[in-house]
């Protein structure tokens, strides 16, 4: 543990996190942190049919909202600081989420918390499903909340636009990774994408979030992808793009882009009428 003081914030222990991905082991040595705040992103029955001790809600569809005509867009950063500080979190806590989809929501959440500034952030490795195999308390109903104050900060070089792509399209060291299956990307596609559907990295008959990194980067390494290259990761609506920017960042690509508004948005261009 180290100390932080955040602006406007009394200096307050933080919890020092071992990396992207947390096992249920170490989570529940930690529960009851006064710094830790566990985010539960499956649908409200299950979370209040049994949830982890503490943990709070919160409905993936509320991160989205409609721009453009393209949904799933995230939320502004006025509104995501709503959504944060109406569950507790502040800008000095440490976030653990979790959800019973391999970490696909909460991967999402990792990422929108990396885009508005908060680095501070894990997903729990086999969710929810794991927890629960390794004998993980478990509470039941609605957990009590004091709201907080939370301020997002963007952070431009985890985002891609479609203006940044556009000027990237053919650079060397960028790579533009389809995380959609590879029927979706036959069909058409950004120009010079490489295809790599994002479940090729859950691991097989596992509740786990991510294969071995080695084997990954072992993977990517035949599609010609290097971790010094700067990866934009994008897929139907940038959900699934978001495991894969996870799986990325921990298997150490440190410049790793997703783009929201991803095959929706791109079609909608005259570019993407060139993405076959």
């Amino acid at each position: 543990m180290r100390s932080k003081t955040e602006r406007g914030r009394p200096e307050a222990v933080v919890l020092d996190l071992p990396g992207l991905l947390v096992d249920p082991s170490w989570l529940a040595e930690r529960l009851g942190h006064p710094g830790l705040r566990t985010v539960d992103l499956r649908d409200a029955a299950a979370y209040e049919s049994g949830h982890i001790p503490g943990a709070l809600h919160l409905d993936l569809v509320e991160l989205g909202s409609r721009v453009g005509g393209c949904d799933s867009m995230l939320v502004s950063p006025g509104e995501f600081s709503r959504i944060m500080a109406e569950r507790g979190i502040s800008n000095g806590d440490t976030i653990v989420a979790y959800d019973d989809q391999w970490g696909l929501a909460a991967a999402r959440l990792l990422w929108a918390s990396h885009y508005y500034g908060h680095a501070e952030v894990a997903v729990l490795n086999g969710g929810w499903d794991r927890w629960r195999d390794e004998g993980g308390a478990a509470s039941g109903g609605k957990e009590s909340v004091t709201p907080s104050r939370f301020e997002a900060r963007p952070q431009a070089h985890v985002y891609a636009a479609t203006s940044w792509i556009a000027g990237r399209i053919g650079v060397d060291d960028t790579v533009l990774l389809d995380t959609r299956t590879p029927a979706e990307f036959d069909e058409g596609h950004l120009p010079g994408a490489v295809s790599w559907d994002w479940f090729n990295a859950v691991p097989a008959g596992s509740w786990d979030v991510s294969r071995d990194p080695d084997e990954l980067r072992a993977e990517w390494g035949e599609l010609g992808l290097d971790p010094s290259d700067e990866v934009t990761v994008y897929c139907g609506t940038g959900m699934r793009a978001a495991h894969t920017y996870l799986a990325l960042r921990n298997a150490g690509f440190t410049r790793v882009r997703l783009y929201d508004g991803s095959w929706q948005e791109w079609s909608m261009t005259a570019e993407g009428v060139d993405g076959h």
